[in-house]
């Protein structure tokens, strides 16, 4: 009657984790996965149902070696199911943190749709280098495109500039060290 109730327990947690197999369907959505673990675990407890009716139904006297092989069952039984109730929160966790790269990527691609890029044609002054903005005002370009992309600007003087506006000192300032001097 032990041996039976030996087999009897592999059979019930066989079954629980089947159970708990095909809970796992959801929360996944590896409906395969699941469904062949299930069917796998579901044939080893058919495998046990047999094994209990044949006890419940021939009395037979078992070996030392029967229960050893039948405690092995039942251990295995029990570590399938606890596997398999300890692994739905790590699935539970992959499903999270794919929600929350999916809501990444939305919030990413709304922050790409917003930056400001200058594009098309710009109408622009040919003397004081101004922008028509659309509202018909002018505007320095420097302020313009700030504003438009958020870039900054530092200013300096380019050496064609510095002969042309300062042609008395341009050459004893191009003619320093422009290592260490800046134009």
């Amino acid at each position: 009657m032990f041996f039976s109730a030996i087999v009897f327990i592999s059979l019930i947690l066989q079954c629980a984790a089947v159970y708990y197999t095909f809970r796992l369907i959801t929360p996944t959505g590896h409906t395969r996965a699941w469904l062949l673990l299930s069917l796998g675990i579901a044939t080893m407890a058919a495998r046990r149902f047999i094994t209990l009716v044949t006890l419940l139904s021939t009395p037979a006297t078992h070996n030392l070696l029967d229960y050893s092989y039948e405690i092995i069952g039942i251990f295995g039984s029990a570590m399938m199911v606890i596997g398999i109730i300890a692994i739905k929160p790590v699935f539970i966790r992959i499903k999270n943190v794919e929600e929350e790269q999916r809501a990444l990527a939305v919030s990413l691609q709304a922050a790409l749709d917003n930056i400001k890029v200058l594009k098309g044609l710009l109408p622009i002054c040919a003397n004081c280098k101004k922008i028509r903005k659309d509202d018909g005002y002018w505007q320095q370009i420097e302020s313009y495109i700030t504003e438009n992309s958020g870039t900054q600007f530092s200013h300096g003087i380019c050496p064609d500039c510095i002969r042309k506006l300062y042609p008395e000192f341009s050459e004893a300032i191009l003619n320093k060290d422009m290592s260490t001097r800046k134009i």
